[in-house]
């Protein structure tokens, strides 16, 4: 990646916080994007054990390594990798074109909404009656915001997002392209017992007879705190009555569906394509990965980890690691599997003790035959 300007390697080691070891003048232009394909003026982020092994490999003029590394390349020497890179990158990344404060001429702003100082209203944004932006708030190219909604400040909407009436979202929030707030809940009831219900009570003789589902009118709202970050394409739906919530610092991926009435609480991480039902509660700082399904009704304690494509049935107690259909404790589950393992082994075992019973069984018999004789 090149650099949009030329770097000493004093500048990026004062970013990032490292501990500079080599000379201070050394010009970086670019950051490699492989460190093994690196070459003269790239900088090289040798992170990964795998990576630090083929060290002298690397042809990058400076190296970024965690503490305990040794190499003759000159090198910035970090204690926390990641938190290095997110201080490079900040300081680094190039410009981002996102609307300048004002209202674009083929924007359509109702008269009765409210925007703060320093607003920046995109192309064919459509902002409606009675809703509140607070300072310094960009709104990218064709975005949708309902009515009677309230947006804090510095928050960051980009391309195509659509924000339904009466949602509240707090400070510094960021929604990527196509993020949707405010949807209606999933919710359907029926005049007479449904076949689902009839199943459920055990009863066989299902009706043909038409039944139709009959919308209950969502009329909750969604509560977006401070300081959190919408992937792409995640949808959050309102609550049928109430709110929707997600708590302060959480950061959702793309693909997320988190259904109504569910309340999220600070500083999760939920991860791409993860599925959370209705009236879900997760706690704090938990992690859902990738693919995770949530059952409704659910309760994800404090600093649970859902490990990827798990499915949740139960509620999880704080600090517990869950994985697999159903989720199970990480140890239950991975002694489920080597038993699993073990069964070809066992079945051959069974399958020769079992011979070798008959045998015995067959042994005696004759002996008991020739006793009666």
């Amino acid at each position: 990646m090149k650099l949009p300007r030329e770097f000493k390697l004093a500048e990026i080691a004062a970013v990032s916080g490292g501990r500079l070891e080599g000379p201070a003048d050394l010009k970086i232009v670019s950051v490699a994007t492989n460190p093994l394909t690196a070459g003269e003026g790239d900088l090289a982020l040798v992170f990964e054990p795998k990576l630090v092994k083929h060290l002298d490999a690397i042809k990058a003029s400076a190296v970024v390594v965690p503490e305990g590394v040794k190499t003759d390349l000159p090198k910035i020497v970090v204690a926390r990798p990641l938190l290095a890179l997110q201080r490079m990158l900040s300081a680094l990344q190039p410009k981002r074109f996102f609307p300048e404060p004002g209202v674009h001429p083929s924007a359509v702003v109702d008269p009765s909404a409210q925007l703060a100082e320093a607003v920046a209203i995109g192309p064919l944004v459509v902002v409606g009656p009675g809703t509140r932006i607070g300072k310094g708030t960009r709104i990218s190219a064709g975005c949708t915001v309902g009515g009677q909604v309230t947006i804090g400040e510095d928050c960051l909407f980009h391309a195509k997002c659509m924000v339904a009436d009466y949602v509240q979202i707090g400070n510094r929030v960021i929604l990527q392209q196509g993020a949707s707030i405010g949807a209606d809940g999933f919710g359907y009831a029926t005049e007479r017992p449904s076949n689902l219900e009839l199943r459920v009570a055990g009863i066989t003789e299902l009706s043909e007879e038409p039944n139709p589902h009959l919308k209950i009118p969502q009329i909750g709202t969604v509560i977006i705190e401070d300081d959190v970050e919408i992937g792409s394409n995640t949808t959050v739906d309102r609550a049928t009555i109430g709110a929707t919530v997600v708590g302060s610092g959480t950061k959702i991926d793309n693909l997320v569906m988190i259904a109504h009435n569910c309340r999220i609480g600070r500083e999760a991480i939920i991860v791409s394509m993860a599925g959370i039902a209705g009236s879900c509660t997760i706690g704090d700082r938990a992690i859902l990965a990738g693919h995770v399904g949530v059952k409704d009704h659910t309760r994800i304690g404090k600093d649970v980890i859902v490990e990827g494509k798990a499915g949740v049935m139960r509620d999880i107690a704080d600090g517990e690691v869950v994985v697999g259909i159903p989720a199970i404790p990480v140890r239950e589950h991975m002694t489920q599997l080597a038993h699993v393992r073990k069964g070809p082994q066992v079945y051959a075992d069974v399958k020769a003790l079992k011979k070798k019973v008959e045998e015995l069984e067959a042994a005696l018999r004759d002996r008991q035959e020739a006793g009666s004789l």
